[in-house]
């Protein structure tokens, strides 16, 4: 069976989730005799680090890198190939232009080849909000062309996103696996809280800042909230806003700016964390999530995003993503007894080995893709 893979962004770029989710996914699958083909553009990725405009063999398939950070022609002829070529054709995005160009060529000269379409949080109300206008016309058309399609969800409420849009379609509900990082074993707990993301007005940081400000116990401590992300060109007047809010809550001291961090670096400010906070107003998965789990630290999730499973294993807290609820919690897991903060580590780990673990959960995948073509 070949899987064929038209995708925007790809590892080793690290300009969003799908990089590396997709590239485990990939390699699992390939690690299972899946025929593997994958067409992506060089963007995020620096100088000299893949070969471009050239297939090549890796741990994950047949990859080729185009030169530029864009579309181009050379990606386009990849693209008609890869279609040709492909038993299923597995989309990640709808409004990418190498999904766009992607899904029409299947579906104008190959209409009975079988479509994954994974959504990636892009059917959300406020994701739909931006750039609304671009994104009607393919909607129009994306509705009147659904079948051999099979949208894929990763959580309940992307589910739900889905329906809102294209109706009674058929969709498959997986979550996002991850190949678990290497787990720091010894590293020293600082007193420091930990949010890493886009600095974007969708995930909240106004809202986590305000609400570690009510903090008593925070603003009384040592303790210090990390911030791992940058801000895009287009995004800098919120970014504005929030070293605005910094100072006038008096919290220049209390929180530290580290920019965009990778690999060893990021998994030991995991590491050393003594809790993650992701505040989003909308989060179709949340990668960063699992990679904290994966070292053991307690979550703090908005019930905006897909964890409520936190709760179930007692390794942190899914609540509303207001300032006082946000404060409350952080009073909560600041004064918590060392036995019950421990076990909260312990069951960090559990989560992650027992449901998202790519080596032991591809099996979901690879029956949805060797079943029949949906109807």
């Amino acid at each position: 069976m070949k899987i064929y893979f038209p995708i925007g962004a790809f590892y080793p770029s690290q300009i969003g989730g799908p990089c590396n989710t997709l590239f485990w996914h990939t390699c699992a699958l390939a690690s299972k005799g899946i025929d593997v083909d994958i067409t992506t553009t060089s963007i995020g990725i620096k100088p000299g680090v893949v070969k471009h405009n050239k297939i090549l063999e890796k741990e994950c398939g047949k990859v080729y890198y185009g030169s530029a950070s864009h579309i181009s022609w050379d990606i386009v002829k990849q693209i008609f190939a890869g279609v040709r070529s492909a038993d299923v054709v597995h989309l990640n995005s709808l409004f990418h232009i190498i999904s766009i160009i992607s899904f029409f060529y299947t579906r104008i000269f190959f209409p009975k080849k079988k479509i994954i379409w994974s959504v990636r949080g892009e059917l959300s109300p406020n994701a739909l909000n931006f750039s609304k206008i671009k994104k009607k016309p393919f909607l129009f058309l994306y509705k009147r062309s659904t079948k051999n399609i099979l949208f894929h969800s990763t959580a309940e409420k992307e589910t739900e996103e889905i329906r809102s849009v294209f109706g009674n379609v058929n969709i498959v509900e997986v979550p996002n696996f991850i190949q678990p990082s290497k787990r720091i074993e010894d590293a020293t707990t600082k007193k420091q809280f930990l949010f890493v993301g886009r600095i974007h007005k969708i995930k909240a940081l106004h809202k986590m800042i305000e609400g570690f400000s009510m903090s008593k116990l925070f603003m009384n401590s040592e303790y210090i909230l990390a911030i791992v992300g940058k801000h895009e060109e287009r995004h800098l007047d919120y970014y504005k806003e929030l070293l605005e809010l910094i100072i006038s809550k008096n919290m220049q001291d209390k929180i530290q700016w580290k920019g965009h961090l990778t690999g060893e670096e990021k998994e030991k400010i995991y590491a050393e964390s003594f809790a993650f906070i992701l505040p989003s107003e909308t989060e179709n998965f949340g990668n960063v999530v699992l990679e904290s789990l994966n070292q053991s630290i307690p979550v703090i999730a908005s019930k905006k995003t897909p964890w409520s499973i936190l709760e179930k294993y007692q390794c942190g807290f899914n609540i509303d993503n207001t300032p006082q609820s946000i404060a409350e919690t952080i009073d909560k897991i600041m004064g918590m007894p060392e036995e019950q903060y421990q076990k909260m580590r312990e069951n960090a780990t559990l989560l992650v080995d027992e449901k998202f673990n790519i080596r032991t959960q591809i099996y979901n995948w690879l029956n949805i893709y060797k079943n029949e073509n949906p109807k």
